[in-house]
């Protein structure tokens, strides 16, 4: 069944888990090249954050079947959620721990990452609605 409610939930989600494996296979296989551009000491940091992120994309795409488990889609927006809020700390309680470029890429993920939770809390918010509702 294709439920028109779900149709922003499921290309919200099916846009992060490409953002974020594409952006998690970067961060692993060129962690040794980035961790000097983004002012780190080594590259593990980059490689276990894009190893997570792998993960976090697999979970996000399987998200997308049907039927769509609206719990597991709440608690991918309260992890983009906790993303956003942790990229705000760390640019903000450590502005020294990365490089300007290394602040510019968490702050641009972060606001990528805000728009999937801004589009995936409207499609939530969709998709709890009487299907008779839906426009």
């Amino acid at each position: 069944m294709n439920d028109p409610r779900l149709k922003l939930l499921r290309s919200t989600f099916g846009v992060n888990a490409a953002f974020s494996g594409l952006a998690g296979a970067a961060l692993v296989v060129g962690a040794a090249s980035l961790a000097a551009v983004f002012g780190l000491p080594g590259p593990l940091p980059l490689v276990v954050f894009g190893a997570m992120l792998l993960a976090f994309a697999w979970q996000v795409w399987r998200a997308r079947v049907e039927p769509m488990d609206l719990r597991l889609a709440a608690a991918i927006l309260a992890m983009d959620v906790a993303y956003v809020l942790a990229s705000v700390v760390l640019l903000l309680a450590w502005p020294g721990v990365l490089s300007p470029l290394g602040r510019l890429f968490v702050a641009v993920a972060a606001d990528a990452v805000a728009v999937f939770a801004v589009l995936e809390y409207v499609g939530l918010r969709r998709a709890r609605r009487p299907l008779a509702s839906v426009a």
